[in-house]
């Protein structure tokens, strides 16, 4: 999606994007910051991609200082207006791949969730170096990413209701929902992907949301199943 796209969901963002901290159901965001080691006295959060601001109001007031990155103007707006957090926040509209060069070296917990999805290769790519190079050495990286796995078990529940024309998937990992394609991860790209951007993977876990996030009700046969993202913690190294 462009920048015109995410700034007229501004005002709808609740309703129209899947925001993990927001949605997640079992308290694993929380569980993931906590088994972080972060200093007690200066340590910085950058949140990149930080829409409305779930992930600071929740976890912001934890750090000495709190950057916040996206790329929509109207975004960082609300954000800024409603956001409540007790340590002092840089609110920044800018590119996610150029934070790095902006925030070198900067943070003690990157947040980047569901950001890395762009159908392009080289785009990804860009996305991940700045993720790697706004990390200090030895501090923590939390990064969501769509499930290729998930969608795999959304589609088959999909198939079985004849919408299977409404989830659509490629080889690849791009899947296309309501007309938009974004790029999904298997567990195992995902900790290629890490270790080749020089991080060690400290914990990956199914980040589960409800299943009219993805336009369905709970099927029959799904038992406590539910769709998901991938949550990894990992260090810089």
């Amino acid at each position: 999606m462009k920048r015109a796209d995410w700034n007229r969901l501004a005002d709808s963002f609740e309703s129209d994007v899947c925001d993990i901290t927001r949605e997640e159901r079992t308290g694993k965001v929380e569980r993931y910051v906590n088994a972080t080691k972060i200093p007690r006295t200066d340590a910085v959060l950058v949140d990149l991609g930080c829409g409305i601001g779930s992930f600071v109001s929740k976890f912001g007031s934890r750090f000495s200082r709190v950057v916040a990155i996206d790329h929509a103007s109207k975004i960082v707006a609300r954000a800024r207006a409603s956001c409540v957090c007790t340590t002092p926040v840089k609110w920044v509209v800018m590119d996610v791949a150029r934070a790095g060069d902006a925030f070198p070296a900067s943070a003690d917990l990157t947040v980047c969730m569901n950001v890395i999805t762009a159908t392009d290769h080289e785009r990804r790519e860009a996305l991940w170096r700045s993720v790697a190079r706004v990390t200090k050495p030895g501090a923590y990286a939390l990064i969501v990413l769509p499930s290729i796995e998930s969608d795999a078990m959304v589609r088959k529940f999909a198939f079985r209701a004849g919408r299977a024309h409404e989830f659509l998937s490629t080889p690849d990992g791009l899947v296309t929902r309501d007309g938009v394609p974004q790029k999904h991860f298997s567990r195992a790209e995902i900790a290629d992907t890490l270790a080749a951007n020089g991080f060690a993977l400290c914990r990956m876990g199914q980040a589960v949301y409800l299943w009219s996030v993805e336009g369905l009700r709970k099927p029959s046969g799904a038992g406590s199943a539910s769709p998901w993202d991938w949550m990894c913690l990992s260090r810089r190294v």
